[in-house]
């Protein structure tokens, strides 16, 4: 057994583990940790598949953008750990049989598959064609792209605090009216 193959096996184990916390990890905080792990396992799966600019834009876009957007939306919600996730586990019970089913199904194709005839193709990366791309002719488009991004967050952010702000103005006033 190669390196590599050990490297895959260790990212779908860590990949399904860390999906099945997202699942059905009670606190929102820790399953939104925990898709931090399996999206790191699925770019290290592109990495192996020999396909590096997904891996990269893998962590670059999901992991280091929107996780840590959600991450965020996540620590500034109000009363976040007053509800539980995990109520009414009967809503779980079909999801979780066809699912069940699904993977004995891919199990049962994978084991019956005639695999002798698969060889590891050679992979030439790609990632200095993509980055020379983004620096060179594409550059004003990329960047453009960034700053339209960047204003969307600003903005978001901006919209969402000033009604905590205002909640917070209107207690205020009302425990002054009762002083």
């Amino acid at each position: 057994m190669a390196v590599s193959d050990l490297f895959v096996a260790f990212c779908f184990l860590l990949g399904g583990a860390a999906a099945f916390f997202t699942a059905f990890h009670p606190n929102i905080l820790y399953a939104a940790i925990s898709l931090i792990g399996s999206l790191v396992a699925v770019a290290g799966l592109y990495g192996a598949l020999g396909a590096d600019f997904l891996a990269a834009a893998q962590l670059i876009i999901y992991v280091g953008g929107i996780l840590i957007v959600i991450l965020f939306a996540v620590m500034m919600s109000e009363d976040i750990y007053k509800r539980r996730f995990f109520e009414g586990a009967k809503k779980y019970f079909l999801p979780a049989l066809a699912a069940a089913i699904t993977f004995a199904g891919l199990v049962k194709i994978t084991l019956s598959a005639d695999w002798s005839g698969a060889t590891k193709p050679d992979f030439e990366p790609t990632s200095r064609a993509m980055g020379w791309a983004l620096v060179g002719p594409y550059a004003l488009v990329f960047q453009y792209v960034v700053v339209v991004l960047l204003s969307g967050l600003i903005g978001a952010v901006i919209i969402a605090r000033p009604a905590l702000k205002m909640k917070k103005i209107d207690e205020d006033l009302e425990r002054l009216g009762e002083d």
